[in-house]
C-alpha cells in the first residue's frame, strides 16, 4: 500500500494518487484532521512500526505500506470534546509531536518526512546554499524598522519582500519594496520579513527534485507581466532547460543536507547566466510546470512511490 497524507482537495495528491492506481497500486489518501475525528494510531519509535485504525475498525500496519507521499496534509481537528482553549491548544500539540514523529520514523520511504520538512526553512535553506557555494541574494530577516528602512536604502531601493511560509488563509506574493512598504514598515514589529536585494534577469528557473531526477523549466519572465512572482502569470513562456552540471550539483547537496527527496527549487537566471538559489517549497506545486513546459513530473513521483 501507498499512503498519502494530504487535503482532500490537493489536485496533485488527487492527481498522482490516481496515476499509482494505473500503475496497479493500492493507494489511500488520508488528511491528518482524521486523528481528531476518531482515527488512532499506536507506534513504538524504538521498534519503528505501528497502525493506523479508522473508525470503521479498518486498520493499516506500517508494515504493509511501501511508501508515504507528506503532502500538505492540513491541520490536526482537535476532538470537539475538547472545549477549553488551553487545552485543545495542548492536544493540538501532541497530536502534531506525535504524528510528525510517527510519519518521520515509522515507514521504510517517506516523501519527505515532516519533520525535515519543518526544519527546511527559508532562513536555514539560504545559510547552507550560500555555505555550499550557491549564489544567494544579500538578505535581511527582520522586525525591526530602523533595519529594514537601512537595508532598503544600502541597496538603492532595489528591494523585495516575501514571507517566510505560506499561511492557510490567503495567497502571499513576492513584491518589490516600495513607498507604500516604506509607510507600513512600523508594522513589522508585528511579524518578521524577509527583504532581499532584487535580483533582475531574464528568466527564472523552476526546478523540481524526486529522488534522484530533477526537472527543470526556464519560465521567461522577461516576456511576462510579472517581473517579480512568475506564479502571478502563467501566460508567459516555459520551457524545458537543463541545469549546468555544477548548479545541479550543489541543489542535490542542498537537499540532501536539509533531508529532502522531493521539493521545488526558484532560482533567478541572470542576463549572465548566473544562477542565483532564491528558495525551496518542501510541498511546492509542479502541476502547472509540468502542464506549461511539458515536464513528466507527476509520472516520477507516481513511479518513486510505486517501486519497491
Amino acid at each position: 500500500m501507498i499512503l498519502i497524507l494530504s487535503n482532500p482537495k490537493d489536485v496533485h495528491a488527487r492527481h498522482v494518487a490516481s496515476k499509482l492506481r494505473q500503475r496497479g497500486k493500492d493507494v489511500t489518501c488520508i488528511p491528518r484532521a482524521v486523528f481528531g475525528d476518531g482515527a488512532s494510531l499506536a507506534f513504538s519509535p524504538v521498534m519503528r512500526r505501528g497502525s493506523i485504525v479508522f473508525p470503521d475498525g479498518t486498520r493499516i500496519a506500517t508494515d504493509d505500506v511501501s511508501a508515504v507521499w507528506y503532502r500538505r496534509p492540513g491541520p490536526v481537528s482537535c476532538n470537539p470534546a475538547v472545549t477549553d482553549e488551553l487545552d485543545r491548544s495542548f492536544t493540538e500539540t501532541e497530536w502534531g509531536q506525535a504524528l510528525d514523529g510517527f510519519f518521520t520514523t515509522a515507514f521504510r520511504r517517506v516523501v519527505s518526512p515532516p519533520l525535515n520538512q519543518r526544519a527546511a526553512t527559508k532562513p536555514v535553506q539560504l545559510c547552507i546554499a550560500s555555505r555550499l557555494g550557491l549564489r544567494v541574494p544579500r538578505t535581511l530577516i527582520s522586525s525591526d524598522r530602523e533595519a529594514a528602512i537601512a537595508f532598503v536604502a544600502d541597496h538603492d531601493g532595489a528591494v523585495v519582500h516575501k514571507a517566510m511560509s505560506a499561511p492557510p488563509h490567503a495567497f502571499i506574493d513576492t513584491r518589490v519594496w516600495d513607498s507604500e512598504a516604506s509607510h507600513q514598515a512600523e508594522e513589522l514589529s508585528i511579524c518578521p520579513t524577509i527583504l532581499q536585494e532584487h535580483i533582475v534577469g531574464p528568466a527564472d528557473v523552476r526546478v523540481t527534485r524526486i529522488g534522484g531526477q530533477m526537472f527543470s523549466a526556464c519560465i521567461h519572465t522577461g516576456q511576462g507581466r510579472s517581473k517579480i512572482d512568475s506564479r502571478l502569470d502563467h501566460n508567459v513562456p516555459y520551457t524545458p532547460y537543463e541545469l549546468p552540471n555544477n548548479v545541479e550539483a550543489l541543489l542535490f547537496r542542498l537537499m540532501d543536507e536539509l533531508g529532502l527527496v522531493f521539493g521545488t527549487i526558484d532560482l533567478k537566471l541572470t542576463a549572465s547566466g548566473e544562477h542565483v538559489f532564491l528558495e525551496i517549497n518542501p510541498q511546492g506545486q509542479f502541476l502547472y510546470v509540468e502542464i506549461l513546459a511539458g515536464l513528466p513530473i507527476s509520472d516520477a513521483l507516481a513511479d518513486y512511490l510505486a517501486r519497491d
